[in-house]
């Protein structure tokens, strides 16, 4: 029986309210909510058995040994390894993919050998073998994924017959996805090519039964914050005949048998990839996290977020007007911990940030799966992702409040619940502004015989301007605003198009620094009137929206640069423009 009351109440963090309403916490996929146990575990070693491991003689420091080589022991057992000596603890799932791609990569693959990975990983699973292809020659390449997100398994062992694929790089459970590929079958066909498996276990190890040994994988990679455990702490999972197969990552303290002058032996694994002082307090923390997990019954977790997921994608399909769903339903092809939509018209900044002032917290951007995000035609997605401690109820507070979302966004009604006219004094002019500037955009009209062309992007969540300028005679005669993006972004370029226009380059640039200095929290010349471009001010408030804000007038500032005004650049700059 899953007694969701009961787990609620060992996560202390439910019990606050954002912007007074119950906090509906929905980004498990970037990080859960840890439960009473883990933040008392943490607290108790550190307050009775805080001290350095392995090395000392005295009882804190055995205590401390017990407790990191007992963690070890235990998540081990939990992950179906076949020993504690197959986990080598790590900071997190891209640490342990680096490990990986150096330990073993650096020693065994060259030019022309093959890493595979899949166009929905996630960057920590494409970068390092990007690296290792800059250091070694070889060669990545990616299996394409079906419209609904699937695997494409023919073209994976095709791959795999061409006798390149010295490694395969892929996650058990896509975080944006949620689908679910399978590894045995992957590992099997890996195997009879000659190639290793490594697997992604990020977001598959808080919500599925893992069985290492069973599964066929040669590696594992996974983070402890997502299964409810502290951030800082993950593990790797190696095979134990690879071990001897493998270089160490870091050298230093820990990894080490004996040192000289002349040179060192190396410790057995898996202390052998441990450079220096560990995170014992991490560990402890992990373990706390796994026991709950085992307590709640791991196969108990899958049902709950399989049963979360199948009921938020119908209400988000049957409630949400024009919403699209990607990734599998649930069920043996998809997990149902996560639920990722684009809303066509509204951004997902926009929704992310629509849902917060309702209590509700959620994913926006590209989940860094930017070519995932490519392929499926998106710049931008918003994401739900579960955990144990939800429940139907969070997932009708987040398909109501985005109806409300959508309908402020692309109707907004004076008086209407939801808008700007329920918020406080400052928040209604501040989104009444920005509302009237996004659905009507200045300096949208055609501009012939532009002098000045200039694109700025924000990678962050995929805004993007285009800038088209007249320049006579020392002056901004004419401007064309364009692009797409959030509403802090459209009606940003809205007011400074209305702004810039007819000044003289002198006033532009002016104006241009006078911006940048809003956002810093310096203070502006008394002589100038920043007029409605006032209200962003209260963007300081949102600093990941800062990038949005500045966006146009960012590359404003690149293009007259180009065309040699003379406007200074300043450093950290939000846009990738090019002439």
């Amino acid at each position: 029986m899953w007694n969701l009351e009961a787990i609620r109440r060992e996560f202390p963090i439910l019990g606050r309210t954002v912007a007074g309403r119950r906090l509906v916490y929905l980004d498990n996929a970037a990080t859960s909510q840890k439960p009473r146990v883990v933040l008392e575990a943490i607290r108790n070693h550190f307050e009775r058995s805080n001290a350095n491991v392995h090395r000392g003689v005295h009882r804190l420091s055995e205590e401390s040994t017990e407790a990191y080589e007992g963690a070890r022991r235990v998540i081990a057992r939990f992950l179906g390894a076949q020993g504690p000596d197959e986990l080598v603890f790590v900071r997190n799932a891209t640490e342990a993919v680096n490990l990986v791609a150096h330990a073993y990569g650096d020693r065994h693959l060259g030019p022309g050998d093959e890493v595979l990975v899949s166009e929905m990983e996630h960057h920590s699973n494409l970068v390092p073998w990007h690296l290792l292809a800059r250091r070694t020659g070889a060669r990545v390449r990616a299996v394409p994924i079906s419209d609904e997100g699937i695997l494409d398994l023919g073209a994976l062992r095709e791959a795999l017959g061409e006798g390149r694929v010295r490694l395969v790089a892929l996650t058990a459970v896509s975080n944006v996805l949620g689908t679910r590929n399978p590894i045995p079958e992957v590992a099997r066909w890996a195997h009879e090519a000659g190639a290793l498996l490594l697997v992604d276990g990020a977001q598959a190890v808080p919500h599925l039964p893992i069985r290492f040994q069973e599964s066929g994988a040669d590696f594992l990679a996974f983070s402890g914050h997502k299964a409810l455990g502290p951030m800082g702490i993950g593990g790797l999972l190696v095979r134990r005949d690879l071990h001897d197969r493998m270089d160490p990552f870091l050298g230093g303290g820990e990894m080490i048998r004996e040192v000289t002058l002349e040179g060192a032996t190396f410790a057995d694994p898996p202390h052998r990839f441990e450079a220096g002082t560990p995170d014992v307090a991490g560990a402890v923390g992990l373990r706390a996290a796994v026991e709950f997990l085992e307590t709640l019954g791991i196969e108990a977790v899958a049902d709950h977020a399989m049963r979360l997921g199948t009921y938020a994608r119908r209400r988000l399909q049957e409630e949400v007007p024009g919403i699209r769903l990607l990734g599998p339903v649930p069920g043996p092809a998809a997990t149902g911990s996560v639920v990722t939509f684009d809303l066509p018209g509204v951004h997902p900044h926009d929704i992310a940030q629509g849902l917060d002032r309702r209590g509700i917290a959620v994913r926006a951007g590209h989940h860094c799966c930017q070519p995932l995000h490519r392929r499926l035609g998106l710049v931008a997605t918003t994401r739900a992702s579960f955990h144990v401690f939800n429940g139907e109820d969070d997932v009708d507070a987040l398909v109501e409040a985005l109806v409300e979302v959508r309908r402020e966004m692309t109707a907004p009604a004076a008086g209407a619940p939801g808008t700007a006219r329920d918020a406080e004094p400052a928040d209604a002019l501040f989104r009444e502004v920005v509302m009237d500037h996004y659905l009507h955009p200045a300096g949208r009209e055609p501009l012939e015989q532009a002098t000045v062309e200039w694109e700025g992007r924000n990678p962050l969540c995929g805004d993007h301007v285009h800038l088209r300028m007249r320049l006579e005679d020392g002056r901004i005669a004419g401007l064309q605003v364009d692009g797409e993006g959030c509403s802090i972004s459209v009606a940003s370029g809205s007011m400074m198009a209305e702004h810039l226009r007819g000044r003289t380059l002198e006033e532009a640039r002016r104006l241009l620094s006078a911006v940048r200095a809003m956002f810093r929290g310096e203070p502006l010349p008394g002589d100038l009137d920043l007029g409605d471009v006032k209200v962003l001010e209260k963007v300081r408030d949102l600093p990941v929206r800062v990038k949005c804000a500045l966006l146009a007038w960012t590359t404003a500032e690149e293009g007259l640069d180009h065309a040699g005004a003379e406007v200074p650049r300043t450093a950290g700059e939000v846009s990738d423009g090019h002439a």
